[in-house]
């Protein structure tokens, strides 16, 4: 079943436009319509039929899904109260970076949408430096995240992969996570993070699972890899 809260649909028309970097303008003039019809559209004065919508999907390289969301029915739950959204945190330039994981399903696909870089978290759907969306596949043990900066034009290749364990605990609300990626140069790297369930505004508690330690240096060492090894189950959340 598809949302059909005015709100979701404006909220979606607004952010995919700006991230399209189009003006009100500019878009009307795609679809034949003008400035001040898609402000309507935007402020949910007017609804536009399904010809329009399809026209302002195409326009925007979105599908219709994305526009107008299916309900809510997110694949992560806790014993039997479901969620949609987690938070990742990673380190980076001696800084810690907060990003917010939003989740959904569409017909038989599970979906992300990856706010990253999130200034605001009460406002991470504007206050985010990147932004990619993808798919998620997830075992009894293990979950991956597939994602691609979709409103890069300029290297569409961008993607983002994160990958952490699953625990059969339900008391646990934090998972150690990989995330690979590329630098701003375009050179491979990977980089540890720490999903959880709620926000986490302790840096020490951020520090003491994300800053890579001497012990951790010599495993890579020894073994020649980066194991994720996650022995300590407070460190797993349940799904």
């Amino acid at each position: 079943m598809y949302n059909l809260n005015v709100n979701s649909f404006t909220e979606n028309l607004n952010f995919y436009r700006k991230k399209r970097n189009l003006t009100l303008e500019e878009l009307g003039i795609k679809i034949h319509k003008t400035k001040a019809t898609l402000s309507k559209y935007e402020k949910g004065e007017i609804i536009p039929d399904i010809i329009t919508i399809l026209e302002l999907c195409n326009c925007l390289n979105i599908s219709f899904s994305q526009l107008i969301p299916e309900e809510s029915t997110s694949s992560f739950n806790q014993t039997q109260k479901s969620f949609n959204i987690l938070y990742l945190y990673y380190y980076s330039n001696n800084m810690f970076f907060q990003s917010v994981l939003e989740f959904s399903k569409d017909h038989n696909r599970n979906l992300v949408k990856f706010y990253n870089g999130v200034k605001d978290i009460s406002n991470y759907k504007k206050e985010h430096s990147y932004y990619y969306e993808g798919v998620f596949e997830k075992s009894l043990n293990i979950c991956y995240i597939d994602l691609s900066n979709s409103i890069n034009n300029t290297f569409p290749l961008e993607k983002v992969q994160i990958t952490f364990n699953i625990s059969w605990s339900s008391n646990n609300s934090r998972s150690i996570c990989f995330i690979s990626g590329l630098t701003p140069n375009l050179l491979p790297l990977i980089k540890k993070g720490i999903i959880s369930k709620t926000p986490i505004d302790d840096n020490e508690l951020l520090k003491k699972f994300l800053i890579i330690d001497k012990t951790e240096l010599n495993k890579i060492k020894n073994n020649n890899s980066w194991i994720l090894e996650n022995k300590d189950y407070d460190q797993f959340f349940y799904l």
